[in-house]
């Protein structure tokens, strides 16, 4: 998956809009850890909803 497809996933998961073209500063494996890490985040703060 290329960097911009993990920014447009991050933007989906955030629910936002604005321009996250900085985050192509970031390498690929850095990207793919802050997708993961927002994944999980999300995650926990559905579970504590519930």
């Amino acid at each position: 998956m290329g960097k911009e497809e993990l920014i447009e996933l991050i933007k989906r998961l955030l629910k936002t809009d604005i321009d996250l073209k900085f985050l192509l500063k970031l390498d690929q494996a850095e990207m793919e850890i802050l997708l993961v890490q927002i994944r999980h985040r999300i995650g926990q703060d559905e579970n504590k909803s519930i």
